[in-house]
């Protein structure tokens, strides 16, 4: 069982490269583990969000995991992103997980109804007792249509359901309240944030760490940043997180389809021109890259210093 105290730092929720077909493209995640382990991060996050995870199948995740765990090889704990539409559906792929070596797991709220707290509830306790491994809460309610209250996640956590919590809305008020509460009741929680320009501030509001997609492409400018502020070396921190600020312009390339879109597919641009991944491509339907924005996404990433010449 995995040693709580290793989940902490920038564990990057990692793109997942996809082929021509839009099947994964195993060599390549192979690869963009190896580039960001290199770069000194704390953790593996593995189809989550930005790795597309709602586009693959249930043996196209398996198999994904299976490579992550495989290539990360112990060296830092990999978080498998195991949640889908129902309960039994995530519990599926929750026992894949664990049979593929993962050290910990994280999940959604259901997506599509629109659920209760009591509901969610109910969510987590039936995973924690079918699937023995640490299980995250992972929040982020633009996308599944229900918030997580304070109360929740306090009450999962005490009874231990969950060992920590991936917050992903913006909103420091509410993971602050959910630290300052885990403290006063007593509650090991381990906190993540998993916006881009918070990573700093997230310290002082009691986080253990960040899980910032931005990381796929500026890993060192995020670890750097993560490390500084735990020195309270704020200047520091202050620094590399303008340079996260620049380096997440790239998206803005990206003139057609929906912000994610242009978000993943950029990243996956200027991680091809560094020589990690094969190709930009996004899994339909969000929109790819035309060959004049993957050209200057790459420019872009080399202007930044982000890919070598």
């Amino acid at each position: 069982m995995l040693d709580l105290n290793r989940l902490h730092g920038i564990v990057p929720p990692i793109l997942t490269p996809v082929t021509d077909d839009e099947t994964i493209d195993l060599p390549s995640m192979r690869r963009l583990i190896e580039f960001q382990i290199d770069a000194g991060v704390h953790g593996i996050w593995v189809l989550g969000t930005t790795g597309e995870f709602a586009s693959f199948t249930r043996r196209e995740r398996a198999e994904a995991v299976r490579v992550a765990v495989e290539t990360v090889n112990g060296r830092v704990p990999v978080v498998v992103n195991i949640s889908d539409a129902a309960t039994r559906l995530a519990i599926e792929h929750a026992r894949e997980a664990k049979n593929a070596g993962a050290d910990a797991i994280a999940l959604l709220p259901p997506y599509y109804y629109l659920n209760e707290q009591d509901e969610l509830l109910d969510h987590f306790r039936r995973m924690r007792s079918t699937v023995d491994l640490p299980l995250l809460a992972y929040n982020i309610p633009q996308n599944v249509k229900v918030k997580f209250s304070v109360d929740t996640i306090l009450r999962l956590g005490q009874e231990g359901a969950i060992v920590g919590l991936k917050d992903s809305q913006n909103d420091l008020d509410w993971f602050r309240q959910v630290m300052s509460g885990a403290r006063a009741r007593n509650i090991s929680l381990r906190g993540f944030l998993g916006t881009r320009y918070l990573i700093d501030a997230g310290i002082l509001a009691g986080a253990h760490g960040a899980i910032p997609g931005i990381a796929n492409i500026a890993p060192r400018d995020c670890v750097e940043c993560y490390a500084a502020a735990r020195r309270s070396d704020f200047a520091t921190a202050d620094a590399a997180t303008d340079r996260i600020i620049a380096a997440t312009r790239i998206s803005s390339i990206a003139k057609g389809g929906s912000a994610t879109a242009g978000n993943f597919a950029t990243m996956k641009a200027a991680l091809k021109g560094m020589g990690v991944l094969t190709s930009s491509r996004v899994t339909a339907p969000l929109r790819n890259l035309s060959a004049d924005e993957e050209e200057k996404a790459i420019a872009f990433a080399r202007e930044r210093n982000l890919a070598p010449a």
